[in-house]
This record gives C-alpha cells, structure tokens and sequence, in this order.
C-alpha cells in the first residue's frame, strides 16, 4: 500500500486496536491479544487482522501532540486502513528530501516505510529425545523416562511463546523439556503464538510411557503329560501381557542359533529325548523381557507289548494248547510317557479296552488276537499279532505297586502336606506277578537305606522320600512324595485394651495393674498350619475355650491366666499372664 500525500518533516506512527486477554483456568486455549511487534533490528510487524490509522507529529517524543490522517479522496478505505499483502508492505512519500537544506534530492526517489505484516499462526511439533517410539491408534508409545521437547517455527514475526497443558490441567507456558518418568498415559495439549498474536490451533497428542517388560509363555496344543510330549506336538509361545505391542519374540532350542519365532516349534523335527527352549520378546519400544526356560522331554516310541497266557496249557507238536479257563495277558512298557491305554481284538472282531487278564473261553479253533498300547502322549504301538499256536512261556516284566501312608498328625492344605516330627511314615509295596521283595529309600537326597518298619523325621521344614521296591526277580519301580515336617507351636499373644495405670510388688513379683474397665484379648500365630484353637484358665477356674474377649473382671484381685494355643497338627504351646486388677 502506498500513501503518497505526506508533510514533509513529520513523524508518521501506526496504531492498532486490541483485545483484552483473558485467563481460563482449564484446559481450554487461553485468550491472547492481536498486537504489533518491533524487532531489536527495527523491523516492524503487524497482524494483518488489524485495523491500521495513520497519525503525523513534529515530534519524536512519544508524548508529543500528534494528528491522524484522513484521507479525502477515499474516506471509505482508510480510516482505518488495511495492509493487503502478506508480508512485505510499504508506506512512501514522494520523493526524498534533505534534512538539512531541505532540498529535494536528485535523483528523485520515493521514501519507503517498511511494514512487515503477518496473519499466519506459529507450527509446533513434539519430539522425544533419545526415545524410541511406536504409534498405534493416534497414540505414541515410549519407553523409559523419556523428555518431550516442543519445537515452534513462525515464518515471519517468530515465535512469542509455546503453551502446554498435561492431562487436561491449565495451559502454562512452556519453559523447556518435560520430564515423562510415571508409566502412564499422558494427555498433551500444545500451541504456539507469535509476536502480533497469531495464535496456532490447539494441538494434542496421547503419549504413554510403557517400562513394562513383555510377558510370554509356551503353551502345549495336544499330546502333552507333565512335561513330556510327543512327536506331534506343537509348542506354542504366547503372549501374556503386550503392552506397546510385541514387536518380535525370540527362541533358541538347545543353545543352537537364536531364531525369530514366526509359528509353532514343531516337535517332530526334534530328536528324542530331552530339550530346553529359552524365549523372550521385545515390545515396539524396545523393553526386552529376560530369557524364559521351558524343558520338555520328546517321547516318540510307542509303548512295548508282551502277551502271553496263564493257566492250564499244553504243547504237542510245537503247537501250545489252552484251556477255557486260561487267561490271556497283556502287558505293555512305556520308555518314557507311560501306558495309558491297551486294546484288544479277538478273530478281527471289534477293539476292546484291555483292563486285566481274560479268558479264552467261547473261542474255538485257530485264535488270533491283535493288541495295540497307547502311551500318555498318544505314540502308539503297530497292530501286533499273536497267533494261538505260538509257543510262549510266562515273563515278568512289571515292577510294584508302591503306596505310602503316614501314621499319625497329618494336616493337608491344597498340594501341601504337614506332618508332626512323632508322625511315622510306612512304605509299602505289592507286586501280583513273582511277588515282593524289598524297598529301599532316602531322605532328602541322603543316604539310600532299607526299610524294615515306619520311621519319623525329627528335622522341621520341607522333606522328600524317594523310594524304589523290588520283586522277586528283580524288577522295580520308583515313587516319591514330598511334605514338611512341623513341630513349632503357635506363639501367643495377649494384649489389654488399656495401659496399666501403674504397677505393685508382690513376693519380689512385679506385677501391672489394671482398672476394672480393662477387657483382655487373647490371639495366637502359627507359621505353617495355622491355629487350631485357644484356651485358658483364669486363676482357679476350669480350662475354656477361648471365643471372646475376656471382660468382667473383678476390682481388688489379682489374676493368673494360663493360655493354651493349638496349631491344626497337634502342636502345643502355653504361657501364664499375671496382673491385677484395681
């Protein structure tokens, strides 16, 4: 805009109209005045939204009379004026004038006024340093304690000031980096303004500081019994908890190369026996959970069958007889799972579950039986057959049935079992074949003994017997069981309602004494088991069991309780109170 008809030797100031600024104590943007901005380089800005009036004075001095210009020719669009260009503007006068002789200089030029106008708002940006981040559904994921910068750029006035408010608290200037140290979700609000009161809009950003590690498990689909699997099996790895997400999961078998997990370990291509998987997980910002261990056994041999026939027989001609009352039996051996199941078919007719030995009675003629076993990870054996005319000769091949049973105090709670120090364990064993023999056992991993008759463990604490029996021909078979031996009784405890009010000497017996409102309450802690009851006798009186607090106390007399406590094995335990009572 150019205004060409100037006196000379004046001053010429613009001035501009303003809002009032408001504080909202919220959330919400605050209000900032539209305003003119002069830089320490003397470059003058002003918002284009503003209303514009020229007014002239002789006078450098800002008190100094001043009158405003209006313009005869075009009243309509200048009083006020409006700058119409983004930017760069111009106010001239017609030529230049010396100041001194006050003479037109030559050649003519105009005078120019520089005015720098603006009516775009700041751009502002978060950033966080040495964070790495992960966005997912419009949030922003970061890991550790992190520091959120804002960075403000303004094409033409600068930046006056960046405002930001945190979880919906007031907008407050914003002075340098914030600290994120909680895991949380953090709500981020942000704008800028510049130096002539643009004002950007109000910007959001939802930041959550996770420094929680992954979580991850295996998880067995099929074939699965304790830690054994088959061949079949697929080995899963789950996530537990995800966080910022799982970015990768990582795997290695036996120490071998780390590998990306993208599917289920498939346990056919693992040799049989035993096999340690490690596994972990990295989230999208980089938190690494720490190595997990699984060990799991691969069982790919089906169980081992031996049939063979009990009772009356006969051999002639290479050709073994039997009668109707003979028994057929089955016994098949597991390497590893165990046998779950055995089945059988008479002369191809349908599968029986075997349970114990059978007889052969309504069978006539050539027999034949076909068997299969199934281990407890479901290998199973090929179809065999046994034809009847095989001559075969009994073998044993079972171990025996082993049992426990402890004599005296148990206590069970959930899995675990308690017994007293005096509470005898009896091991014993059966075997239906060849018969038993004997069992050998050790405590604690101790030495191996032989048992001849039930026996006590004196030591407190947690305890495991391992034990193997014998038949008559050798065979055996292995159990364990574990339980915690507790002879501690339960301490006692008894607390006044009020404190003594003073104290007195009977006998050289310092005793405390109380007044006759005082109420006597009466607990007890066991570590292990847990209580089983209180009682308690109060000077001469009969035992009882305690229920309630004990009141009622008579004034003037001095008291001894006895208390007893109880623990859920037996366990026993007392202590004697005295005190009077004013």
């Amino acid at each position: 805009m150019n205004i060409n008809s100037v006196v000379l030797g004046t001053v010429i100031t613009v001035l501009f109209s303003t809002q009032p600024f408001a504080t909202v104590y919220s959330q919400e943007q605050l209000k900032h005045p539209v305003k003119m901005h002069k830089t320490p380089e003397g470059k003058l800005f002003v918002n284009k939204k503003q209303p514009m009036y020229l007014w002239l004075s002789a006078s450098p001095d800002e008190n100094a009379a001043k009158i405003r210009i209006e313009s005869e020719g075009h009243k309509k669009y200048t009083n006020p004026f409006y700058f119409d260009t983004e930017g760069y503007n111009t106010i001239r006068t017609p030529s230049q004038v010396d100041t001194t002789t006050k003479q037109t200089i030559y050649p003519i030029q105009d005078i120019i006024f520089e005015v720098y106008t603006d009516s775009r708002p700041p751009v502002s940006k978060v950033s966080f340093e040495k964070a790495k981040t992960y966005s997912r559904e419009e949030k922003i994921y970061v890991s550790g304690s992190v520091t959120l910068k804002i960075a403000a750029s303004d094409q033409m006035s600068g930046v006056e000031k960046t405002l930001i408010s945190i979880d919906k608290e007031p907008f407050r200037e914003y002075s340098g980096d914030v600290a994120l140290t909680e895991e949380k979700e953090y709500f981020i609000q942000f704008y800028s303004v510049d130096f002539v009161g643009n004002v950007e809009n109000v910007k959001h950003q939802t930041v959550v500081v996770d420094l929680s590690k992954p979580k991850t498990s295996i998880g067995i689909k099929k074939d699965l019994f304790e830690n054994i699997v088959s061949g079949n099996t697929q080995a899963e790895i789950e996530v537990v908890e995800s966080g910022s997400g799982i970015d990768k999961i990582y795997y290695t078998i036996d120490n071998q190369q780390e590998r990306v997990y993208l599917g289920p370990i498939q346990t056919g291509r693992l040799y049989e026996g035993e096999h340690v998987v490690e596994f972990w997980a990295i989230d999208k910002v980089g938190n690494k959970e720490e190595k997990n261990t699984y060990t799991f056994y691969v069982d790919k041999t089906p169980p081992l069958i031996v049939e063979e026939i009990m009772g009356n027989k006969f051999i002639a001609n290479n050709i073994e007889y039997s009668s109707g009352r003979s028994k057929y039996k089955i016994t098949a051996m597991d390497n590893k799972a165990g046998v779950k199941e055995i089945f059988y078919s008479i002369n191809n007719g349908p599968n029986v579950l075997y349970s114990e030995p059978f007889y052969l009675e309504g069978s006539k003629g050539n027999v034949t039986i076909r068997t299969y076993a199934v281990d407890n990870v479901n290998n199973k054996s090929a179809s065999g057959q046994t034809n009847q005319t095989m001559s075969k000769m009994y073998v044993d091949l079972a171990g025996p049935v082993l049992t426990h049973k402890f004599m005296g105090a148990v206590f069970v709670d959930r899995d675990t079992i308690f017994i007293k120090n005096d509470t005898k364990t009896n091991l014993t064993g059966q075997d239906r074949e060849s018969g038993m023999d004997f069992i050998e056992y050790r405590i604690s991993n101790g030495e191996i003994k032989r048992f001849s008759e039930p026996f006590a463990i004196e030591t407190e604490g947690l305890h495991k017997i391992q034990y193997t029996g014998y038949d008559k021909v050798g065979n055996s078979n292995n159990s364990e069981f574990i339980f915690v031996v507790d002879h501690k009784a339960p301490e006692i405890y008894e607390r006044f309602s009020v404190v003594s009010i003073g104290n007195k000497t009977i006998l050289e017996k310092k005793m405390e004494v109380y007044p006759n409102h005082v109420t006597l309450f009466l607990s007890a802690t066991d570590d292990k088991v847990g209580l089983k009851e209180i009682s308690y006798k109060l000077n001469d009186a009969a035992i009882r069991k305690y229920g309630e607090p004990i009141t009622n106390l008579a004034p003037g007399r001095d008291y001894k309780i006895e208390i007893m406590a109880v623990d859920k094995l037996g366990n026993r335990n007392s202590k004697t109170v005295e005190f009077s009572v004013n």
